[in-house]
């Protein structure tokens, strides 16, 4: 999709301006990420992404967050995208790191008591808050954004914003300056 900017009335669909705004300009390292809609299958959400080059620094930020990632089990379920799932086994799938298959996706996890879903692929940590308030993984709202901003203070006291990705500025869904500087003012 060719657009630059996502339209204001999209945009402040669900939200306020002075709330994205305050969200925006709140974060250090991460973004608000407005979903695409539609038929997408995405939801608001908060998010950082770091970036690692090699197995001794993605464990350096694992560590530094206290996640120390599982093993894959011998003859694991795995899912298979045509195939629908009760949520009763879709529970029981297990998900690789598909830069490590030897280890399990960290998914839903509590980081220092801050709940947040990690998916790591192609050297990227994907950390994103979404649901806190009610379950619903397709809404973002306050705690959310608070949960983001407990997440921004590890990686600061941990020294990890070398790993921060700002690659992700350029996404028209992530609220940053880049594009869309007026929120910024």
């Amino acid at each position: 999709m060719n657009t630059e900017k996502l339209s204001d009335i999209y945009l402040f669909e669900k939200h306020q301006k002075s709330v994205i705004k305050r969200w925006s300009k709140s974060l250090k390292y991460g973004y608000f990420k407005r979903a695409w809609g539609g038929h997408a299958n995405d939801g608001d959400e908060f998010g950082i992404w770091l970036k690692y080059y090699n197995r001794a620094e993605l464990f350096e930020i694992l560590n530094a967050f206290g996640i120390e990632l599982k093993r894959m089990p011998k003859n694991y379920s795995k899912s298979i995208s045509s195939k629908l799932y009760s949520s009763a086994k879709s529970k029981k799938l297990k998900s690789e790191i598909k830069d490590y298959p030897e280890y399990e996706q960290p998914l839903h996890i509590k980081v220092n008591s801050v709940p947040c879903f990690m998916w790591i692929e192609n050297e990227i940590i994907s950390i994103t808050f979404s649901g806190a308030k009610d379950g619903n993984r397709y809404e973002a709202g306050e705690n959310d954004f608070g949960n983001c901003l407990k997440i921004e203070q590890i990686i600061t006291d941990k020294k990890l914003s070398k790993y921060v990705n700002t690659d992700y500025e350029k996404w028209v869904t992530h609220i940053s300056k880049k594009n869309y500087p007026e929120l910024f003012e």
